[in-house]
């Protein structure tokens, strides 16, 4: 089970432009077939034609057990789930975003979702934690290995006007 993507944190109206797509094989299952590498590159490849706004580096497609892709725009991630439907290349799809909106799309392309991951916030000692803003952007990486004095660094810099916003993308 994909859960990486989880935790995003965000209003409603910047989470409904954050939809992810994970394809990855099943350990055991068709990760060792002869043709489980070209299955797994036409994915890319369709996930790819739908223009997403993130994508995993082309470089590393030929190494990779997973493919990632993310839009921020609900047709061209509803596009990418058709075509991938069609493809029916035998490979786990797992797909993130506002369950309203992924139920929605799911039901107009006829997918019949066998799991849903639901996030119930976050426990513990929160004041421990950065930011909020802070966490909007650090909780874009599942894993969280984007250190939150990274951001807060960068966010300075552009403050200072020693960086553009954009040269803070590249960073992150």
């Amino acid at each position: 089970m994909v859960t990486h993507t989880l935790h995003r944190l965000g209003d409603e109206d910047s989470l409904k432009k954050d939809y992810v797509v994970v394809a990855i094989y099943a350990h055991g299952i068709n990760d060792n077939q002869p043709d489980s590498r070209v299955r797994l590159l036409r994915i890319a490849e369709i996930l790819k034609a739908q223009r997403p706004v993130n994508m995993i580096n082309e470089l590393l497609w030929n190494f990779t057990p997973a493919i990632q892709a993310v839009y921020d725009d609900k047709n061209s991630f509803k596009t990418a789930l058709r075509l991938l439907k069609k493809a029916d290349l035998g490979i786990s799809i797992t797909v993130s975003g506002l369950l309203s909106e992924v139920r929605e799309i799911a039901e107009e392309l006829d997918l019949k979702p066998h799991t849903v991951n639901l996030s119930l916030g976050v426990f513990g000692k929160k004041e421990l934690l950065p930011s909020e803003k802070i966490l909007e952007i650090t909780s874009m990486c599942g894993h969280h290995c984007v250190s939150p004095n990274l951001v807060k660094n960068l966010v300075e810099q552009v403050i200072k006007n020693k960086i553009i916003p954009e040269e803070a993308i590249m960073f992150g």
